[in-house]
């Protein structure tokens, strides 16, 4: 009884890879998300404590 070798298909089959394609959009990095979100919340607390004495 022989043994016969396994072989896996081939990765890939002419699909475009995520890292593939340059995009013109935006990049930013995580900590510039990270304080963006931080900035957000700030916003959101403040308003939350503070929103029906400025706007009524």
């Amino acid at each position: 009884m022989a043994k016969e070798k396994a072989t896996l298909p081939p990765t890939g089959a002419g699909l475009m890879r995520f890292f593939d394609e340059d995009t013109k959009a935006v990049k930013i990095s995580p900590r510039g998300v990270i304080a963006l979100t931080l900035i957000l919340v700030a916003m959101e607390l403040l308003l939350h404590a503070f929103g029906t004495q400025i706007f009524g």
